[in-house]
This record gives C-alpha cells, sequence and structure tokens, in this order.
C-alpha cells in the first residue's frame, strides 16, 4: 500500500514539474534598410530568424532576462520602451525534447490614470527550445523597432 502511494506521488510530481518552463525573453533594436546587414554577437543563435523575418540592416541587442514560468502563472518583463510584457504558461504536453508549450503573451503600458491599456494580445504554440519573434513597432525614443525573441526551454 505504501509502495503503490510513493508511486503515485512520483508520477505526481513528476507531472507537476513537466508544467513549467523556462522563459527567455531578448529585446532587440533593429534599424536601417539597405546594405550589409550587421547582427550583434548576442544574437548570433536567432541571427537566420531575424533576417528572415525582418528586413533591417541592423540588429542590436538591448537586454536579455529569463524566469520559470509555471502552470497557470504570469510572469512579467519591463520592457525598454517603457511597456511591459506578460508571459503565462497555459499548457506544457509532451515531455523531454518532444515537450510543447502554449504560452499567451501580452504587451501592455499602464496610462496616468494608472489603468492597464493592452497593446498587443496573442497566444503561440512553442516547441522546447523554440523561439517566437515579435515585432512591437517602431519607437522614436529607441531609435528603431522594437523586436521581442521569446524562447521557451
Amino acid at each position: 500500500m505504501i509502495r503503490g502511494i510513493s508511486a503515485v506521488m512520483a508520477v505526481l510530481l513528476a507531472a507537476a514539474v513537466a508544467q513549467a518552463a523556462s522563459v527567455t525573453v531578448t529585446q532587440i533594436k533593429a534599424s536601417g534598410s539597405g546594405g550589409q546587414v550587421t547582427v550583434d554577437p548576442r544574437l548570433s543563435d536567432i541571427k537566420e530568424s531575424l533576417t528572415k523575418q525582418f528586413r533591417f540592416s541592423r540588429y542590436d541587442f538591448l537586454a536579455r532576462s529569463s524566469s520559470e514560468v509555471s502552470s497557470g502563472s504570469t510572469s512579467t518583463w519591463s520592457l525598454k520602451t517603457g511597456e511591459s510584457l506578460d508571459v503565462r504558461l497555459d499548457s506544457a504536453e509532451g515531455s523531454g525534447a518532444n515537450t510543447r508549450y502554449t504560452l499567451s503573451l501580452e504587451v501592455y503600458y499602464v496610462d496616468n490614470r494608472g489603468k492597464r491599456q493592452s497593446e498587443f494580445r496573442t497566444q503561440v504554440r512553442l516547441a522546447k527550445g523554440g523561439t517566437f519573434l515579435l515585432g512591437l513597432g517602431e519607437y522614436q525614443d529607441l531609435g528603431g523597432t522594437m523586436i521581442l525573441a521569446i524562447k521557451a526551454q
């Protein structure tokens, strides 16, 4: 009986651990058009995807941070644009290298009345180790276009 309870607890613990993802958000400033493409070496792991999806001549690394996101919980990142990014882990299916994550993303700012104003919402499905690139648009204060690279591990 005790051995059976221990086995069930081990399965439940493994399931709980599988319902989390390490999410990394990289902030990138893209600018320029035409000419030779220059990509900051810290973006080498996503260089090919950046240059295929976007048509800028320069990609500058701004910031990178990671957070463990549990199923049903939300992590928030402050962006260089003054906005915030919420990432919520909706589900994790499969195991090991075959894990697929469903993430809800929301970019928002807080207005001068303290009210949250959503600018963008979407849900993405990523394979473990996959990266989703999101272009937020041009920001005059930033001096270019903000791109977010969201990776789930």
